[in-house]
């Protein structure tokens, strides 16, 4: 598609939108039921509509309370209920039910893709595109994530750059995970299932209400299953999971106009975690390949000890009626992975990580009375990461065993602090204008050493005094200080017009920005690399008709993304970067969200239509070439972006049958359809994940008084093998490829009980 043909799309979809209204009963638009100074975690259902109708969801994506349906940014929201009802027990599962998330396993770390942008950089330097915010709280390192998906009120998808109030590098969009506030009544829940794999998860919150004007909740998980993947070689099995989690919310209003919380969490991950099957560089897995049985050469771990204290006060008292609140926190993470770096059964090599990231978090925001003609927010934010890092290849048998061939000892500092504020203004009852700045100011610094080997590297020993190995053991050291000074304004403008109570359309440019960094690699100098910018338009509508029983959100954006950040795994022994800016890229595509209520049926479907590529004149790039190790040049204009399908559908349909004792059976289908992707810049044939549909069906048992549920599911009951990442490995000798994968077909069932 040229830009003249996206300027009609865009032109035509304008019109439909704009026509849509008037399909609907007109309706006055009241004025916003917002209220001035509420917390930033809200109940996740507003005014509740009859059970025949679709609820109204309220969301924080704007940092105020707001309906879903009348927030103009495209998102898509999900219950915690819903979410563990399908199965979705970490992050990598959302992509499961959200067509327009990819997620990437990395080294028991992950990075998530919206609309085709997302940071594959997940070292000590590198930040997400796409953050994961808990309540509020920016981590850059993901391998804790795994331990956030439970009690949660609700999880909300934004896309695009949200680069105004959320600024904290989400170029590509936020997800936000909001867990559940302490109620003020006696009350709890209990969830416990069991499936295959030897699975069994448990779940449970109690609210505890100390006075009127205090109240607590405790909750906790438990999640255990064997692992999806015999390890042949090393023995046991991979891809399980044995993670505890537990959580203390206090909420406080001892006054008038003040609201108060303090949340502690503690995790524990102790298991073998994501494993790769390995093959030979460059080779395409037949068809044939056994994705559950595959040789690895090194055991692997993933151990993950954490603490999290966060914090946030409002007040809303203050003259004009202004609320002042103040959020904050604290995560302290502690971090011990191995991975198989091996290239074959002859040397086992694991590659070894340690991390101890300590990260806090600050933010003051003063905003107006959200339901005025004239409304605004403005606000600090300040991040601190400080983090030390031993990492490295460690050789497990024959004379080298026990000694690392190549070891990273960094110490790293990260801080990030931004002014903001956005206004909005009631022109009429039914348009509003919006706009919104933000400037941020990014610093990193990096100190410490990285030290090569050259004997067990097979460096001839005749070149140890040309190329500076020192020493008995002879060691090449290298320098592995850096630092990074950036800052950067990004902007957002809008207009949205409500016809109606049911109808909105709107139109919004928005700026994104996330610094750059520098990497090295065995004895190479550091390398800086630059920052990324994406600029983004947006035309959306969001409706409901025929009495709330009909919800059709859809919207069309283009954006314009420039300095990508690719990462690429370099020889040890290279001058090369394992992170460079590849250039621009331009993108463009569709969303849309159905839902229909039919009686005691249920239909919804949400898709993506995206055009990622890479503009056509970026010329070629250094790369490994996988036969001879060497740097060569290839040439990537008008490649695809990695974590890209064109097109993504997700669907379910599910019928209540009701009987004459209040009790229900409700059976539902669901399932995921995605063309094929690339995992790499470069677009090999052996990092490519072919077009794949995947199923699940579930069966529901409620009986009358609405505490009690019983489910039985299946999950992927096709059995697909699909790719969680697909790599070429060049840090390995010899260099390798690995694959990991998603999910095979688990089965259960589930009792959930809440009082």
């Amino acid at each position: 598609m040229n830009t003249s043909d996206f300027l009609r799309l865009m032109a035509t979809t304008a019109l439909i939108t704009t026509a849509l209204p008037a399909m609907a009963q007109t309706e006055p638009a009241p004025a916003p039921t917002t209220q001035p100074g509420a917390p930033a975690v809200a109940a996740a259902t507003g005014d509740q509509a009859p059970a025949d109708q679709l609820q109204d969801i309220i969301v924080t994506a704007n940092r105020v309370e707001s309906s879903a349906q009348k927030t103009a940014t495209a998102l898509t929201v999900y219950s915690g209920a819903d979410l563990a009802a399908a199965g979705v027990t970490n992050v990598t599962n959302l992509q499961r039910i959200d067509p327009s998330v990819n997620i990437v396993t990395s080294t028991g770390a992950a990075y998530v893709a919206i609309r085709g942008i997302a940071s594959t950089d997940v070292t000590e330097i590198g930040d997400p595109s796409v953050p994961i915010a808990r309540d509020g709280f920016f981590t850059n390192r993901s391998f804790s994530i795994a331990t956030s998906i439970y009690d949660l009120q609700r999880v909300e998808v934004l896309k695009g750059p949200q680069g105004t109030l959320f600024g904290r590098n989400s170029t590509g969009g936020l997800i936000s995970l909001i867990t559940r506030r302490p109620g003020k009544d006696l009350g709890g829940n209990f969830s416990l299932e069991a499936g295959n794999y030897k699975t069994v998860n448990a779940e449970a919150g109690i609210d505890i209400p100390l006075a009127s004007w205090a109240q607590l909740r405790l909750s906790g998980v438990a999640r255990r299953h064997d692992g999806y993947r015999e390890l042949l070689g090393v023995g046991g099995r991979g891809d399980d999971d044995q993670t505890t989690s537990g959580r203390v919310t206090l909420a406080v209003q001892p006054f008038a106009g003040f609201d108060g919380m303090i949340q502690y969490q503690h995790d524990d991950i102790n298991n073998v975690g994501d494993v790769a099957a390995i093959r030979p560089i460059a080779t395409i897995l037949p068809a044939s390949f056994d994705e559950k049985q595959f040789v690895n050469y090194a055991p692997t771990f993933n151990r993950i000890n954490g603490n999290r204290i966060r914090w946030e006060f409002s007040y809303d008292r203050l003259p004009l009626g202004l609320t002042l609140t103040y959020a904050g926190g604290y995560d302290s993470q502690q971090w011990r992975h191995a991975l198989d770096a091996s290239g074959n059964a002859a040397n086992p090599v694991n590659f070894r990580q340690a991390e101890n990231p300590d990260t806090w978090n600050h933010e003051v925001r003063l905003a107006t009375p959200q339901g005025r003609a004239f409304s605004a927010q403005v606000g600090y934010f300040h991040f601190d990461e400080s983090n030390s890092l031993d990492s490295g290849l460690l050789q497990l048998s024959g004379q080298y065993a026990g000694q690392y061939l190549v070891r990273f000892r960094y110490n790293t500092k990260t801080s990030s602090d931004a002014v903001f504020g956005q206004a909005s203004l009631r022109v009429t009852d039914t348009l509003k204008l919006t706009a919104g700045a933000r400037y941020t100011w990014d610093k990193k610094d990096r100190t410490g050493t990285s030290q090569l080997r050259c004997d067990i590297a097979h460096i001839p020993a005749f070149l140890y005094p040309i190329i500076g190995c020192l020493g008995n053991p002879p060691i090449l050291p290298g320098l592995g200080n850096g630092t990074l000074r950036q800052q950067r304004p990004t902007f957002l403008g809008g207009i949205d017009w409500t016809p109606t109570d049911r109808n909105l359309v709107y139109a919004k440019y928005s700026s994104g920005y996330k610094s750059g960094g520098f990497n090295s690699n065995g004895s190479a100098p550091s390398v800086d690399y630059g920052p990324e910018n994406v600029y983004s338009w947006e035309i959306g509508t969001k409706n409901r008709f025929a009495d709330r029983k009909l919800q059709l959100n859809a919207d069309i954006f283009y954006q314009n993304y420039k300095g990508y950040q690719a990462s690429q795994a370099s020889p040890v022994v290279s001058s090369g970067s394992g992170v460079f800016n590849i250039g621009s890229a331009k993108i463009y595509g569709a969303e849309a969200q159905f839902i229909a209520l039919f009686g005691a049926a249920r239909l919804d479907l949400n898709g993506t239509y995206l055009h990622a590529q890479f503009d056509k004149n970026i010329g070629t790039v250094s790369s490994t070439d996988p036969v001879t190790g060497a740097a060569v040049s290839r040439n990537v204009s008008g490649n695809d972006l990695p974590n890209a399908p064109r097109f993504a559908l997700t669907g379910g349909l599910e019928y209540r049958f009701d009987f004459a004792n209040g009790a229900t059976l409700t059976p539902r289908v669901d399932g995921k359809y995605s063309t094929a992707y690339y995992y790499s810049v470069f677009n090999d044939a052996d990092t490519r994940q072919t077009a794949y549909a995947t199923g699940n069906a579930q069966l529901t048992y409620a009986p009358a008084g609405g505490h009690l549920q019983i489910s039985a599911f299946v999950r992927n009951f096709t059995d697909k093998a699909v790719f969680a990442n697909a790599t070429r490995n060049f840090t390995a000798i010899p260099s390798i490829n690995t694959y990991q994968f998603q999910p095979p077909r688990t089965y259960g069932m589930r009792l959930s009980f809440k009082y």
